[in-house]
């Protein structure tokens, strides 16, 4: 009987395989789902410079770099996670001064050459000798760096700094390691770059029309979901509204306007894909060296006009920005709102009057200045944002505010040659910590960039302090920062805003998260074959 039953199952089971299978076999099929083998993303951004990872120091060249190449860390997608990348492992002494880091023995360089500690070491002293914008980073971090074997790396710290702290140093694209076979010892001009290790590699590049980047076939690690991307850039954002909703571009990234993506939020045509606004920020600048921003006074009284809330209500109708009281932003270890503690968060035009009164200014004899701004790099509403702005200034009745603008290549060219006095700029994050938002603005041997020429022993003993500090005292340390700052406004904050990226319908794999780093090599936009 046992048996009996067991062959009835068995033929029960086949049947219902055999089944399957006709249905399987006959029933129509689910088409299959391809990718696509070119991936376009539109951008009114522009490249500052170079694609030279020694010199690059704006958004889109270093973000470019960033999917061309690697370091010994790397921030783990959607997380503020810093994770081992090229380093397999790494021991620190106990006086936290040395480190040793082993590396990959089966990471190469796009022609084929292995990596070897030699080659990072070459490549950190080629940065800190050239001796760019962006060397600061790790220039202030290593005291010296020597390869003890291929494939391990002893380097001595200037100072016992925190542990999560160096790896985001080593982390950040001045730390990439090039290839010394093939990189010169002086910066690289456009259209070449260096020969990295990441998941892309250069394919073309015409500046001005578009980045070419393709798959880099000796890469170690995964494939890059897409096997090429195209960057094209465009004029403005009103072109590269056209061009995302006709289908020319997949995705539109930096920058359409708050008023735009509203909309097409709105229609519901396409993605509109948002990130965390934690670490975007946005600020007026002043040349301390220049009259009349020499004066503190006049700093101060600037300060306690502008209207931070009307900008964000106004141009980013409450939703696509927040203000922000500090160079440090919301959201940030040691965030403190201390231009909102001395200046408020509403603008006291008699507060300002007094200041410029007793600067020499009145009715009669306004202060005279020209406001500087750059229509299409950060948003289309800057136009917009510089006119607030004026109007806040003069509705002290002491000021006479000129707006100018300039295109990003001309408008960088005139504050680094210091001439212009006021302007309007932008931030993304080299690395996740409180330190990259007052050294590089604060520290008179790190803000040479920006040419705000402020120099205070004091903020830059408290800044070189607050990095080697535990938790408890360095949260006292950066308050103490921002509070002079605030005092001092060489710099005053603005608002940090969110990212947004519009796509098509079949575009998947954007990660938008606090290292504002855009992976092209992640995105992919689907097919039905």
């Amino acid at each position: 009987m046992r048996l009996k039953t067991v062959h009835i199952l068995a033929v029960a089971v086949v049947a219902i395989i055999l089944a399957g299978a006709a249905v399987y076999f006959l029933a129509p099929r689910a088409p299959a789902v391809k990718v696509k083998d070119v991936l376009v993303i539109g951008t009114t951004d522009s490249i500052q410079t170079t694609l030279d990872p020694a010199e690059a120091y704006d958004y889109l060249g270093v973000n470019i770099i960033e999917n061309m190449g690697e370091g010994l860390f790397a921030y783990e997608p959607g997380t503020a996670r810093i994770v081992n990348k090229l380093a397999v492992s790494y021991t620190v002494s106990a006086d936290r001064k040395v480190w040793e880091i082993k590396i990959r023995r089966d990471a190469k360089f796009q022609d084929g050459t292995p990596l070897t500690a030699q080659a990072v070491v070459w490549s950190w002293n080629r940065t800190i000798t050239l001796n760019q914008d962006p060397a600061f980073l790790i220039a202030d971090l290593i005291e010296k760096a020597e390869a003890v074997s291929d494939d391990t790396i002893r380097v001595y710290l200037k100072q016992p700094f925190e542990e999560t702290y160096v790896k985001s140093l080593l982390a950040t694209w001045v730390a990439f390691p090039v290839n010394p076979k093939t990189s010169p010892m002086e910066v690289v001009k456009p259209p070449r770059t260096l020969d990295m290790i990441g998941p892309y590699k250069l394919g073309a590049w015409k500046p001005g029309e578009y980045i070419e980047l393709v798959a880099n076939p000796n890469y170690y690690g995964d494939p890059p979901k897409t096997p090429r991307v195209i960057i094209k850039f465009y004029k403005d954002a009103q072109s590269l509204r056209l061009a995302v909703e006709n289908g020319e571009v997949d995705v539109a990234f930096r920058t359409l306007s708050p008023a735009d993506i509203k909309d097409i939020m709105a229609k519901g045509q396409l993605q509109v894909v948002s990130g965390p606004g934690i670490a975007p920020i946005r600020y007026l600048v002043f040349n301390t060296a220049k009259e009349p921003f020499n004066d503190k006074r006049v700093r101060q009284a600037i300060a306690y006009l502008i209207d931070r809330n009307q900008i964000v209500n106004t141009v980013f109708m409450g939703q696509f920005a927040q203000p922000l009281y500090s160079m440090v932003p919301i959201g940030f270890l040691g965030h403190k709102d201390s231009f909102k503690e001395k200046y408020g968060d509403r603008p006291n035009i008699e507060a300002a009057r007094n200041l410029l009164r007793q600067a020499g200014y009145s009715e009669a004899n306004p202060l005279r200045i020209e406001l500087w701004y750059t229509p299409v790099r950060y948003t289309p509403a800057e136009p917009d944002i510089a006119a607030i702005i004026k109007q806040n200034l003069e509705a002290s009745g002491v000021i006479k505010v000129e707006l100018k603008s300039a295109d990003w290549a001309t408008y960088r060219s005139l504050f680094k040659e210091e001439k212009i006095a006021c302007w309007l700029l932008g931030w993304y994050p080299d690395f996740l910590d409180p330190d990259n938002y007052v050294r590089p603005f604060y520290h008179s041997k790190a803000n040479g960039w920006l040419r705000v020429n402020y120099k205070n022993p004091t903020v830059d003993r408290l800044i070189d302090e607050q990095v080697l500090q535990p938790t408890d005292q360095r949260l006292k340390t950066l308050a103490q920062i921002q509070d002079i700052v605030a005092d001092d406004a060489p710099i005053i904050p603005l608002w940090q805003e969110g990212q947004f990226a519009v796509a098509q319908k079949n575009v998947k794999g954007i990660v938008l998260d606090y290292s504002q780093i855009f992976r092209y090599w992640l995105i992919y936009a689907e097919v039905k074959g």
